[in-house]
């Protein structure tokens, strides 16, 4: 299996619908998370690459709807409810809630190198959750761009667009979670997984 590859199909998966049940999420996280969006980001991959490891290698996740409704809640209130003074500690917990759910929903498209890890991830052990990170990390390179991108805009602008940006983001994952407590999720994952292939 070649490293590069796996990278490059991950760059390729997060330009298809499917990745945006991953992408979404994590771009409300650190829009939600304002000046703490790198902390976020970074929790939300955190938690995208430890459920979907478990997940995928048959070692755990397969949780019910309910809880993973929850979690985006709770993410969400995290987010942006002064709970805890610090936001930048906040976004930590937020992130991985969040991570951790949209990877349970995530329905990927698969290649032939991610296919082959599929296939191989649960006899690899610690190596398959390397190349699961590899692969994630060409999957969530938009969010990569976008914490880059929060970093460039100028403080003076950042103020005036981070309030509506934290409104944005968390509605976005309130409704994600409404859904998902619903259990509309599954329509909403198959036509992103449908308009992919």
């Amino acid at each position: 299996m070649s490293i590069l590859r796996l990278l490059a199909e991950g760059f390729e998966s997060a330009l298809l619908p499917c990745s945006l049940i991953l992408l979404l999420p994590g771009a409300a996280v650190g829009l939600t998370a304002r000046a703490a969006a790198i902390p976020a980001f970074t929790s939300f991959g955190v938690g995208v690459l430890a459920l979907s490891w478990l997940r995928f290698s048959d070692r755990g996740g397969g949780f019910s709807p309910f809880f993973i409704a929850v979690a985006l809640m709770v993410a969400t209130i995290l987010l942006l409810t002064p709970l805890i003074s610090r936001l930048d500690v906040a976004a930590i917990p937020a992130g991985l809630l969040a991570g951790g759910a949209a990877a349970e929903l995530w329905r990927p498209c698969v290649g032939d190198e991610y296919g082959l890890l599929l296939n191989e991830l649960p006899e690899r052990g610690l190596s398959g959750l390397a190349l699961q990170a590899v692969y994630l990390v060409g999957v969530l390179s938009p969010l990569i761009a976008l914490g880059a991108l929060h970093h460039l805009v100028p403080d003076r602008i950042l103020v005036k667009l981070e309030p509506i940006w934290a409104v944005v983001g968390g509605a976005g994952l309130a409704l994600l979670s409404l859904a998902t407590a619903v259990e509309l999720h599954d329509d909403l994952v198959g036509k992103l997984f449908e308009w992919s292939v």
